[in-house]
Formats: C-alpha cells, sequence, structure tokens
C-alpha cells in the first residue's frame, strides 16, 4: 500500500511530526478524546531529534520548580508506560548529580534545585567534603565543593519510547503514516483547513506542529516566524575496560563537571555515553555534518579521562551528532499562533524527552471533547 492509499481524506487534528511530543500528543488525544486523530511523519517514527536523544530522565531544574514538576509526572509515566500503553520500553534507573563550587553559578543551581525537589518531596541528597569523596570515588573532585544528587532520575531509550507511544495511540483508534511529506498548509477566513502533502490533501480543522528542528520552516508556510536556533550537538560512546566495569561501573552517575559544555551518563550493554550541550553552531536539519569533529572528540576524550581516571582505557564504540532545537530563552513553545487552529510545541532545547509525556498531556487539553462513557 502506497502512501496515498494509507492517507486519510480527512481528520479532526493531524499532527506533524513522529517524534516524542507528537507521537505523544497522539496517545493522549486518541485515549482520552473521541477525535479522528492522525500523525504524518516525512520518514520513521523518532528519526529526528528524539532518535539522537540521551534520554536521561530528571527532575532537577535548578529554581524552575514548574519543569520540575512537569518532569516528575513525566517520570512516573515512564516508569509505568507498560501498564499504561501496553508498550516496553528500556528504562535503567541512574541518579543524576550536580557538581558545585560554592560561590559559583554551578553552586547556586544546584543549591536551588535541591531546594526544590525538597519542597516537592522528590528524593534529594547532598554531600561534601569527606562523604562526597565517599560517594563518588571514581571520580576526580578537584574543584568541586559538593553535589546534589536527584536519587531517582533513570535513563531510556527514546525511539523505544516514541514507537511506543504510536504503537498505543494506533491500537486506540489513531492513524499514523510514515514515509509522508508535509508541504504546506490550506487556510480559508483566517482557520486552517487542511493539510498539504506530497501524497495528497488532508481536509483538518486543528493542526499541531510537533516536527522539533522543521518546525520554523513548515510555521513559515503560514506567515509565522517561531524563534528556534537549530545547534548541532555532538555524541560519543565509550566501551571503558573490563576492570572499570567491574570495579566502578554501577556506581556511576549521570553527571559532568562545573561549568563545562559536556554531560556523561552510563550506557546500555556497560556503555558510557558523553554528549556536548548548548555548544553547537547553527544548522539546517537537513545538511549538517553527521560525524563529531575530531577537535571536539578529543577535547571530550581529554576531559572524560581526568574526571574520570577509570575510563582512560576505554575505546570509542560510537559517535554521532544530533539537533537541538533552541529558543531564546530556552523555554518551550506551546501555543495556538497564526491562523485558528493552527497550534505548535517545539522549541523543547535538549529536554524534550524529559517532558514528553507531559507535553502531551498538555497538548491534548487544546481539544476538550472527551471520549464518550
Amino acid at each position: 500500500m502506497d502512501a496515498a492509499d494509507r492517507l486519510p481524506e480527512a481528520a479532526d487534528v493531524t499532527i506533524v511530526g513522529g517524534g516524542i511530543i507528537g507521537t505523544s500528543t497522539a496517545y493522549f488525544l486518541s485515549t482520552e478524546t473521541d477525535l479522528d486523530v492522525l500523525l504524518v511523519e516525512r520518514d520513521a517514527i523518532a528519526s529526528g531529534s528524539t532518535g539522537d536523544s540521551s534520554a536521561i530522565i530528571r527532575h532537577h531544574y535548578g529554581g524552575d520548580a514548574i519543569y520540575s514538576e512537569l518532569a516528575a509526572w513525566s517520570h512516573e509515566f515512564y516508569r509505568n508506560f507498560e501498564a499504561e500503553t501496553g508498550e516496553a520500553i528500556a528504562y535503567e534507573p541512574n541518579r543524576l548529580v550536580r557538581m558545585g563550587e560554592a560561590g559559583a553559578e554551578s553552586g547556586d543551581y544546584a543549591d536551588a534545585g535541591y531546594e526544590v525537589l525538597e519542597d516537592l518531596d522528590i528524593p534529594v541528597s547532598r554531600y561534601e567534603g569527606q562523604e562526597l569523596e565517599t560517594e563518588f570515588p571514581m571520580l576526580n573532585l578537584d574543584g568541586i565543593d559538593f553535589a546534589v544528587e536527584d536519587e531517582t532520575a533513570a535513563y531510556s531509550d527514546a525511539t523505544d519510547v516514541a514507537g511506543g507511544f504510536a504503537r498505543a495511540a494506533q491500537n486506540e483508534g489513531a492513524t499514523v503514516v510514515t514515509g509522508v511529506t508535509v508541504d504546506g498548509f490550506a487556510v480559508e477566513d483566517d482557520a486552517v483547513t487542511a493539510v498539504e502533502t506530497d501524497a495528497g490533501r488532508v481536509e483538518t480543522d486543528d493542526v499541531l506542529l510537533a516536527a522539533g528542528p522543521w518546525t520554523p520552516d513548515l510555521a513559515e508556510k503560514v506567515d509565522v516566524d517561531v524563534p528556534i536556533r537549530r545547534e548541532r550537538e555532538q555524541i560519543i560512546l565509550l566501551e571503558p575496560s573490563d576492570e572499570f566495569v567491574a570495579e566502578e561501573y554501577d556506581m556511576l552517575p549521570t553527571t559532568s563537571r562545573p561549568g563545562v559544555f559536556w554531560y556523561m551518563r552510563p550506557d546500555f550493554n556497560d556503555g558510557v555515553l558523553i554528549a556536548t550541550h548548548y555548544r553547537g553552531e547553527e544548522v539546517d536539519p537537513d545538511a549538517y555534518k553527521r560525524d563529531p569533529d575530531q577537535e571536539i572528540l578529543l577535547e571530550l576524550v581529554d576531559e572524560i579521562e581526568d574526571f574520570v581516571p577509570g575510563l582512560t582505557d576505554a575505546k570509542l564504540r560510537g559517535e554521532y551528532c544530533g539537533v537541538y532545537s533552541n529558543t531564546p530563552d530556552r523555554d518551550f513553545i506551546l501555543d495556538q499562533i497564526g491562523p485558528q487552529g493552527f497550534h505548535v510545541a517545539c522549541g523543547f532545547s535538549g529536554h524534550g524527552f524529559k517532558h514528553g509525556p507531559s507535553m502531551g498531556r498538555y497538548s491534548r487539553t487544546w481539544w476538550p471533547r472527551e471520549t464518550p462513557t
């Protein structure tokens, strides 16, 4: 069956983008309303930024309590993902640790997050002095005065999750079509009326544009400027020595040094993932270098070997690049913009996966029709 045969003639809500936000929204719309839901993805589910996500699940956001609350709601959904959706996902508990320097921005941020998590009754600990060295013997703690531990953090596989959401949405009646490119939108009397694709036209009352770094380009088609900077981030995967795996790996947290441009976490199958964060140059999401720059790779390896001496003998297991969609203030964009019925959910600035369930659940509230009982 070709794309034209799979594409319906009409839908109540058409979601553009098959990443974590689009698939999550499709799931909540299909389970909580009686709307006819269509999700259109030009490639495969999770083939964009979602598929490149490090899929960290955490609650520490400095003093931004709203993000901690949203992340906690999402985390609870991830913990119960199979029970909620019928789909199994990869899920690995792993504490996240914010290292702090007293009197510095990193210290203020770490302590602010500690206070927020305490207020929200989310398990959190603070270490300094000898207990810091006892808790993190595998780390070089030079220049670090204390650490705040987000005790119940974890990590997952974002492709697993987006695929699970998409299948669960289909099981609840949503239509998910991949391999179809959205070319534009029809607007009449200042209201969206259809989605134009390379496989045909779909009449629709509402559109949710959740296309990650492609969102600004598609929004331009209805004369809307979405302020997103698309930045290339670089990721390497290490394979530690057998000795490190046997003696230190199980204690390794998701963490980084204060003030650096990278973070690290354990990976599945005894690996270690290291990724840059808010350091990338602006890129075209359809034409960017997919392999890390050699100088960045060497810099990352040098810094990791200094921070985690036990990784000095680690081998390179893999490398790739992905794209962040950053807003000017790094807050999310969820809004009805442009013509009536046209909505966007984008600009998650590297945090979309952590908030995937809560953002999908929030986006669903734009369409309040409940499922008949």
